[in-house]
């Protein structure tokens, strides 16, 4: 084609690149993404900062045999180009059809390239057929999608309001469904979500419907005449879905659910009032940890979630003013004769003078991000505070809690690397504490990480232990100095006999992995005496031998701690 007005050629490819509304990605010979326009991540999820360099494997859905895979090089290597449908898989864990393009190009360099232009396929699907979204259908389960979702809401709330009816939304989350499909595939996972589609169909009546909302989410609309109970009966129903194991494929899988109701016209008065309310529901429930349970929206979840958008809000501008400050727990050696060291914990003090209990901000600081920036900051803090002691006399090790954000969310080496130099706080006196839920995911990358953390010469140790996922033969691979005995174990000491033997059974294990174990959570006289006094190499942590004390305050309890002199 021959343009017969004036334009300039680069300018022209940018704006087509910017605006079509097709996916388009670039690889190089060896398949590495090399640029993706913004369709493509509107469609797939996938920022381009995401794709870049990696292979457009990241987007394949398991659907086709490699047969089909070789198939479809065969016709590029030979005729330069393949065109069909094809089934990928978005960020977010959802398959969906698509028409694609590929083409091979050649570079001016004699390299070869691949161009891939790719329509989404599920929405036009349904325009096609002259639904424009009815009865639109989510192509792994069957079930209805969201829009058909909202189109049956919004008409159920009208005949609830002519009717006098309640309607219920009730809205559930699989709980840590993306360890069904890193643990076992997303062949399995798939079968998982049929399988529970196909439960969740066989609940409903034909009045009420059942839609799969996203990759692990699902939305009930069940309408109720005043005199059934028939929201508790679903309920009811799909918790018992979810009683046993599912067994998929020779495996035994314990799925878990987080559920949220909204009820109209008590909690709602319309569609949007209601999603909004029956998620909030369902998020308590998953801050919460309730299990395999569900919680009904009520007012005060409302007050909740505006609490939590003010204290977002706050937390920012604390981190601009300086509000957050650290104080130091002392950690002592059995029998109160010498401290070893200290753990950092971040306070909050709002100007008003209000302090802010970290079990409420660090959760919404690593579910808003927040965490990465404040995490920074309490490392660098806590280090420069412990060269000023050093100057002074007072040689002691710092314990910093990281968060499992700051390892998956942030550059951690680089943060602990610049920390140390900056600072110029010895390394092999900074021990990274990590817990236990933060090994659930990625082993591989965690080995990596922390060979590298320890090659600088920061130590690692195992926080909350005997509480979460670490396997034991991870623990024993994995490049750990120390490991801290979480607190609940201390409490079973003087619980029971049997609660006791537990306990002191999981002291003795740490005891043998580790070259420092630190029991925190130790308040009591009667506490050491259960832990017991003989065990000369534990480190003590608890308000037994200090509070968490400011900076200032600290050279006087380890003067208090040196003998008399004679």
């Amino acid at each position: 084609m021959i343009l017969n007005f004036s334009v300039d050629r680069g300018s022209l490819v940018e704006a087509v690149w910017d605006e079509i509304t097709e996916g388009v990605t670039l690889t190089d010979s060896s398949g590495t993404i090399l640029a993706v326009n913004r369709a493509f991540s509107a469609i797939t999820g996938y920022e381009a900062s995401e794709a870049m360099g990696r292979n457009p494997r990241i987007l394949k859905s398991q659907h086709h045999d490699d047969f089909f895979y070789r198939n479809m090089w065969l016709s590029i290597k030979g005729e330069g180009r393949w065109e069909g449908e094809i089934w990928n898989r978005r960020k977010d864990g959802e398959i969906y059809p698509e028409w694609l393009s590929i083409k091979r190009l050649p570079g001016s360099d004699g390299s070869i390239y691949y161009m891939a232009v790719f329509s989404d396929l599920s929405r036009m699907k349904s325009m096609k057929e002259g639904k424009s979204f009815h009865g639109a259908k989510d192509a792994l389960t069957g079930l209805s999608d969201r829009f058909v979702l909202m189109e049956r809401l919004s008409a159920s709330l009208a005949r609830g309001e002519r009717q006098s009816e309640s309607v219920g939304l009730i809205v559930l989350n699989l709980n840590r469904f993306k360890d069904v499909n890193d643990g076992f595939g997303y062949l399995v996972g798939d079968k998982v979500l049929r399988h529970i589609g196909d439960r969740f169909r066989s609940i409903v009546k034909d009045h009420e419907m059942v839609a799969r909302v996203g990759s692990d989410e699902f939305a009930f609309v069940i309408p109720q005449n005043g005199k059934s109970d028939r929201i508790r009966t679903v309920l009811r129903s799909i918790c018992e879905v979810f009683s046993s194991p599912i067994s998929i494929s020779e495996a035994e899988l314990n799925i878990s659910v987080s559920v949220g109701v909204s009820v109209f016209p008590d909690d709602a008065a319309n569609g949007d009032e209601m999603i909004r309310n029956a998620g909030l529901a369902m998020h308590r429930v998953k801050r919460e940890a309730l299990l395999g349970g569900y919680a009904l929206y009520n007012d005060e979840m409302d007050r909740d979630a505006r609490r939590r958008v003010a204290l977002e809000q706050e937390m920012r501008l604390a981190m601009e003013r300086g509000e957050f400050f650290l104080q130091y727990q002392p950690q002592v050696l059995m029998g109160g004769s010498e401290i070893v060291g200290v753990e950092a914990l971040v306070r909050w003090r709002k100007p008003d003078g209000e302090v802010v209990s970290p079990g409420e901000f660090i959760p919404l600081a690593e579910e808003t991000g927040i965490m990465i920036p404040l995490g920074r900051w309490i490392l660098e803090e806590a280090c420069r505070q412990g060269v000023l002691w050093n100057r002074a006399g007072f040689e002691l090790k710092m314990s910093v809690n990281v968060s499992p954000v700051q390892i998956y969310g942030d550059d951690l080496y680089e943060t602990v690397a610049s920390a140390l130099e900056e600072t110029g706080f010895p390394a092999e006196r900074l021990t990274l504490e990590i817990t236990e839920n933060t090994f659930r995911d990625e082993k591989g990358l965690l080995l990596e990480l922390f060979d590298r953390i320890k090659a600088l010469g920061v130590k690692v140790a195992i926080d909350d232990f005997g509480t979460g996922y670490a396997s034991f033969d991870f623990i024993r691979n994995f490049p750990f100095y120390g490991i801290k005995i979480d607190r609940s174990f201390v409490l079973d000491l003087e619980r029971s006999p049997r609660s006791a033997a537990v306990a002191n059974s999981v002291i003795a294990m740490a005891r043998n992995m580790a070259r420092a174990v630190v029991v925190e959570g130790v308040e009591t006289k009667s506490q050491l005496f259960h832990i017991g006094g003989e065990k000369a190499d534990l480190i003590i942590q608890g308000f037994v031998y200090s509070r968490p004390l400011n900076p200032e305050k600290l050279p006087d309890f380890v003067e208090s701690l040196r003998p008399p002199v004679s």
